[in-house]
């Protein structure tokens, strides 16, 4: 039998399953769960989701702005806030009631000039509804009656907001003057989306893309150049995808916009760039993770929320008790998804500064990594599990005699060695830290293939480096 050293030396492309186990390439894993790739392709354990305090789910919006975390209810009376340890102040926003409508889901709050333009939902009449500075506001274009509309942006001096089929704004100056015939505050008025295509009658999110405001759909996007004056609105170009959750669109990057759609995670620079980035887009990876929660409804609506991790601009997405995770660091070559499982479902995300919390659906809040941001837990498991590989020579038979793992922490070790059971792993050995400077591991498992399960539960940071494989190869079959 020949000898050889089979390594597994990076893991920048992180999750990714749209190959087989058998024949997926190296630096690509099965599972990659409360871990994050890092800079140099390496596994790293996620930092604690820490209870820092309580806010009541009778409000039912959070965000961050400023340096303040900001929740929003409808009423008059103040529902009941625990700030804990909390390190930033907890700011309390009431909105006017509406006369004769429950108002069931608060979609969001848009900051402007340090107020928030608020956009509401009334299943039972149904109607939705929009505050600013907690007064509801009432349309004169549609005579009076209160205004509309689902979700706000911020753009160039005036507010804009989606409405059905209609993209609305404001006068320059004041998100509360929505009369076009207003000298005061002039260029209030909107646009009919759905004119521009027949996909587009029921606009769901929008953000900021470069120069542009990218209007979505679920099949469409309208990338309009918006300006302070109406007349000089023009439409640039209409994309024939769209989102399924309002609140999966954030910026990321310098500019670009990432989004779900009904095809998973896609970019809408990739979009504007090819065409067809469904293909090799940056969410084409865990698109086979995505897709069922989708058509299943879990990833759709209102429900699924992201945001963009300010320390190392990670793009995070969370859905139901799953938080997807990208690791995006183009200088690195690096790629990589990986899932949290924080321990509960989120209902918002906020970032202050450099701070991210969530609060669940029953009001406790988190905030990521502590109070001092460099908190880890012991209470959630990592787990990584890579392919099996087989080390260039895929029908020849190989026994591992012994193997080294480079790393911190303590870990299990298991391998699997056969290719008809991928899901069927063996203990090895439990480790703490650098193997390369002791004993190597022994193993006794003889097959085609080689894959390897790694798990972690401990206090402390985490993470692997490097993985390698001591080989004796037998016969070709």
């Amino acid at each position: 039998m020949s000898g050889k050293v089979f390594s597994l030396t990076d893991f920048r492309n992180g999750l990714d399953t749209r190959r087989s186990p058998l024949t997926a390439p190296t630096g690509t894993l099965r599972i990659l769960e409360n871990a994050v790739i890092n800079q140099g392709g390496e596994i790293e354990k996620r930092l604690a989701f820490v209870n820092v305090g309580f806010i009541d789910p009778a409000y039912q919006y959070m965000t961050g702005h400023g340096q303040a975390l900001h929740a929003f209810a409808v009423g008059t009376t103040p529902p009941p806030i625990t700030p804990g340890t909390c390190p930033i102040p907890i700011t309390s926003h009431m909105l006017a009631p509406v006369s004769g409508a429950t108002v069931n889901l608060i979609m969001d709050a848009e900051p402007y000039n340090d107020k928030f333009q608020v956009t509401g939902q009334a299943l039972s009449v149904p109607a939705t509804y929009v505050w600013y500075d907690g007064v509801l506001l009432n349309d004169p274009v549609m005579g009076g009656t209160p205004a509309s509309g689902q979700m706000s942006r911020t753009y160039k001096t005036k507010m804009y907001r989606i409405d059905g089929a209609y993209l609305k704004f404001s006068g320059v100056g004041d998100p509360s003057v929505l009369d076009p015939a207003s000298t005061a505050h002039p260029g209030a008025g909107f646009i009919n989306i759905a004119i521009n295509d027949p996909e587009g009658e029921t606009q769901l999110s929008m953000e900021v893309f470069y120069d542009k405001m990218a209007v979505m759909a679920r099949l469409t996007t309208q990338l309009w150049a918006l300006d302070p004056d109406p007349a000089n609105d023009a439409l640039g170009q209409v994309l024939r995808i769209g989102t399924v959750a309002p609140h999966s669109v954030v910026q990321f990057g310098t500019g670009d916009v990432l989004f779900l759609s009904d095809s998973g995670v896609r970019s809408l620079k990739a979009l504007t760039i090819n065409l067809a980035a469904s293909v090799s887009d940056v969410g084409s990876a865990i698109d086979l993770i995505i897709n069922p929660l989708v058509h299943q409804g879990s990833g759709y609506g209102w429900g699924p929320r992201a945001i963009v991790q300010p320390n190392f601009g990670r793009y995070w997405l969370s859905i139901q008790d799953t938080v997807y995770v990208l690791s995006y660091f183009p200088a690195g070559n690096i790629t990589a998804w990986s899932t949290f499982k924080p321990g509960f479902t989120v209902q918002d995300w906020a970032v202050v500064e450099n701070r991210v919390f969530a609060r669940d659906t029953a009001g406790n809040l988190y905030l990521y990594g502590g109070t001092d941001f460099v908190t880890y837990g012991s209470d959630y498991k990592v787990t990584v599990r890579s392919p099996h590989h087989a080390a260039d020579e895929p029908t020849t038979n190989k026994r591992v005699k012994s193997m080294d793992v480079i790393c911190t922490g303590q870990w299990s070790v298991q391998l699997g060695m056969i290719p008809n059971n991928t899901e069927l792993f063996e203990l090895c050995a439990n480790i703490d830290g650098t193997t390369l400077g002791v004993q190597s591991i022994p193993f006794a498992g003889y097959g085609t293939h080689v894959g390897m399960h790694l798990e972690h539960q401990a206090p402390g940071p985490a993470t692997i480096s490097a993985i390698h494989f001591n080989l004796q190869e037998g016969w070709t079959k």
